[in-house]
């Protein structure tokens, strides 16, 4: 008994990756629904972790985050994935010299006893209001003024006190269906998280 501890000891030590702290095997669940979704491990830029986010496209209420603090806030074990195919288009355009700035989505897998929940986080193309607004004109033409005016205004007021968030959690997934509540209804609802900034004038 005494030989195999020591020699477990042993392997642990010469491959870290044996040792408890190597990443758990998803359930059988979460393994089905990667399997249906095309997900693969996924590495996340130090850029996304520190990002703040929105948790709602069209009109905002808060900025949240960063986002290391929405993963540090679940109850059970995480992994980002991503796409297949989303990180071969990744790959594609990040090898292009001075290629345009371009979003690409990640998905946070929390696998829960009986609940898989997949949050999808989209890295926005910009760092600024300007842009962030500029990037979603392009989907609603004439209407993005008065559709956007007031989340703009919100975020011009977030950068100015350094919350711009980068990022936007864009829905949620529990057990491959989506949510029936938005993403930033949930984060109010489950409370672990609170707000940064709010983007709502008084």
């Amino acid at each position: 008994m005494f030989k195999r501890l020591s020699l477990f000891l042993v392997l642990c030590l010469v491959h870290p990756a044996t040792s408890f702290a190597a990443e758990a095997a998803p359930s059988k669940p979460a393994a089905e629904l990667r399997a249906s979704g095309d997900l693969i491990p996924y590495a996340p830029p130090k850029s996304l972790l520190e990002a703040y986010f929105i948790a709602d496209e069209a009109q905002p209420v808060s900025v949240w985050g960063p986002v290391s603090a929405y993963v540090q806030s679940r109850s059970c074990s995480t992994a980002w994935l991503i796409e297949k195919g989303e990180q071969a288009r990744v790959e594609r355009l990040s090898a292009v010299k001075d290629a345009p700035p371009f979003e690409f989505s990640v998905t946070l897998e929390e696998d829960c006893p009986g609940r898989v929940t997949h949050a999808v986080f989209v890295v926005a193309p910009g760092a600024t209001p300007e842009a962030w607004f500029k990037w979603r004109r392009q989907f609603h033409g004439s209407k993005a003024q008065g559709y956007y005016a007031e989340a703009e205004a919100g975020l011009m007021r977030a950068e100015a006190a350094h919350r711009l968030p980068t990022a936007e959690l864009r829905f949620l997934l529990v057990n491959g269906e989506l949510s029936v509540d938005g993403p930033e209804q949930a984060l109010a609802a489950e409370g672990r998280l609170k707000p940064v900034f709010g983007l709502k004038a008084k």
